[in-house]
């Protein structure tokens, strides 16, 4: 009897470098895409973080019983969360005479934002109440598209809470 030999099976170079091009191909097909997703996942992370600065500021002020506030300075990409402690009734953040609690430094990518609260500064009184109804416009730009979101803040319950966020042709109803 004559044995015959097995074959061995399995997967030729060709065959690998040819899996290797196709998922090369695929990955650069992709990685735009990709770009844009962690891009656009920044843009809500920085809007969810300011509303979570609004929603601290109204806290702070309900469990300590005193005034606190949130202010704008978006020509230097900074918000701060402060104690209300100088020109109380005044509702505006002054620097040196309030205390300062935290500051928050926004993306070089911002661009054109603003706030329609008087002084840009928005102060939640001991019983929950925001000085003004106003709102938070911001816009980042960056390579591939351009972001805008708003957050808008109710006076008579100091509530915060984004209204849209819109990512280049993208509209999207937050509720």
């Amino acid at each position: 009897m004559t044995s015959k030999l097995k074959s061995s099976r399995g997967i030729t170079l060709v065959e690998l470098m040819a899996t290797v091009v196709i998922i090369g191909i695929i990955a650069a097909i992709a990685t735009p895409h990709f770009q844009k997703a962690i891009e656009r996942i920044r843009f809500r992370s920085q809007t969810k973080n300011l509303v979570s600065m609004l929603r601290t500021a109204r806290s702070h002020a309900i469990s300590e019983k005193k005034p606190y506030g949130v202010a704008f300075d978006f020509s230097a990409n900074t918000v701060s969360l402060f104690l209300d402690s100088a020109n109380l009734g005044a509702n505006t953040y002054e620097p040196g005479a309030d205390s300062l609690i935290a500051v928050d430094t926004l993306p070089p990518e911002f661009m054109s934002c603003y706030s329609t609260f008087a002084g840009s500064a928005v102060v939640f009184q001991p019983n929950g109440s925001a000085s003004s109804t106003g709102d938070i416009n911001l816009r980042a730009a960056t390579e591939s598209e351009i972001s805008e979101s708003q957050i808008n803040v109710l006076a008579s319950t100091g509530r915060s809470k984004i209204t849209y966020i819109c990512n280049m042709g993208g509209y999207e109803q937050v509720n």
